[in-house]
């Protein structure tokens, strides 16, 4: 009698890797078929589902591992709201951290196998509360705008605070993930603490008549930890094509990546800008960032199969004489179950680069704050609103 299930696992620990992104991976991960589509496989193709992982984890999970650390390192350090690095007296205010990108599908391409279009996304969302201060105002110096002569050296130094505990639901943030691609859903809950210090290298300076304002130019270094856990969805409802040797047919099914993170930055950087008629201020900088800390990854994906032996696969990859033993011939279609369960850790990215920009509209003691923030393929967004005194 056929055995009805085919399931190999394996596992690998104390795997060493060096690398910009990825560095000291473990992965485990088990690859399981079942149902007569799996029966239609010849002995090889079977036995090279042992090592179908190793393929797996260097053509695709390091690569999803990749993407989504860079997304969480990125909302983690844009959760400030400094905008133009200028603060009077003191500020408090609230805002919602963004950040994601949607890379190429990946194909995975292994001996016999062939797993074509598998997703590729990231995704990271912090809520946050601001406050900030003039340090020079918070010592008893008076306001920073102040006529010179008031003015002492603390003045130019800006304490930011950042921070935020909560669980969301789905529909919290639909609107915001459906932006990237209405087939993701992402749940689960994150954490953000933060520190920021500037310094005002140059002054900023006023005309005096709110025409025009230089935020002059302020260096920026603080510390800044984020722990996340989202769980992400990719209901894909179109099948992807897939190659098991001589078999040939198609692979659907739901992806799923639970992920938690707990990373700690220190970002440095650079800003400048100006404000036109004290409504409409334009700011802009560039930075880099020291990461620490750890992502996990689980990755699962299982949905039905069909398979059909192909002639002239079977032709080129099994011998003449075995040809005719192979079950259901070579024009039925059967189907079955295929699942895939990887599970990854990786250290976050040593270091981090980015360019950062956006607008802060000034409504009397109201700011409204948009700042943008992006690295190589990564992009995060930071929308807030300030009340400044």
């Amino acid at each position: 009698m056929k055995p009805n299930k085919h399931s190999f696992s394996i596992l690998i620990a104390g795997i060493f890797y060096t690398g910009i992104l990825l560095f000291g991976n473990e992965l485990y991960s088990e690859v399981t078929c079942t149902g007569a589509a799996c029966d239609l496989l010849p002995a090889n193709v079977r036995f090279q589902l042992n090592s179908l992982d190793t393929a797996l984890q260097t053509q695709y999970t390091d690569k999803v591992l990749e993407t989504i650390t860079e997304t969480a390192v990125l909302s983690n350090i844009n959760s400030a709201m400094m905008g133009p690095g200028i603060v009077n007296r003191f500020q408090v205010g609230f805002g919602i951290t963004a950040a994601g990108q949607q890379k190429q599908d990946i194909d995975v391409l292994y001996q016999d196998f062939a797993f074509r279009g598998l997703p590729n996304v990231g995704a990271s969302v912090a809520p946050n509360l601001n406050a900030a201060f003039n340090l020079g105002w918070l010592l008893g110096g008076g306001p920073s705008d102040n006529d010179e002569a008031s003015k002492n050296f603390l003045h130019r130094f800006n304490i930011y605070l950042h921070g935020f505990r909560y669980n969301f639901s789905e529909t919290d943030i639909e609107n915001l993930v459906k932006r990237q691609d209405d087939k993701i859903q992402l749940a689960g809950e994150v954490a953000s603490y933060g520190f920021m210090l500037r310094f005002h290298l140059v002054p900023n300076y006023s005309d005096g008549l709110g025409i025009f304002e230089f935020s002059g130019i302020s260096l920026g270094m603080g510390v800044h930890y984020q722990k996340q856990n989202f769980n992400l969805t990719y209901n894909d409802t179109a099948t992807q094509a897939i190659t098991l040797g001589p078999a040939i047919g198609t692979w659907g099914g739901a992806t799923t990546l639970d992920f938690e993170s707990a990373i700690t930055s220190i970002p440095m950087d650079v800003r400048t800008g100006f404000r036109t008629f004290y409504f409409l201020t334009i700011f802009a900088g560039a930075g880099t960032s020291l990461n620490f800390g750890q992502t996990t990854l689980n990755f699962q994906r299982r949905g039905p199969i069909a398979l059909t032996l192909e002639e002239t696969l079977v032709n080129q990859n099994i011998p003449a004489e075995l040809q005719a033993l192979l079950p259901g011939g070579t024009t039925g279609q059967e189907s079955g179950v295929l699942a895939v369960n990887l599970r990854g850790k990786a250290n976050a990215p040593n270091t981090l680069s980015y360019v950062v920009g956006g607008v802060e509209l000034n409504i009397l003691m109201v700011k409204i704050l948009v700042e943008a923030m992006a690295s190589k393929n990564v992009q995060s967004v930071n929308f807030g609103l300030k009340l400044a005194f």
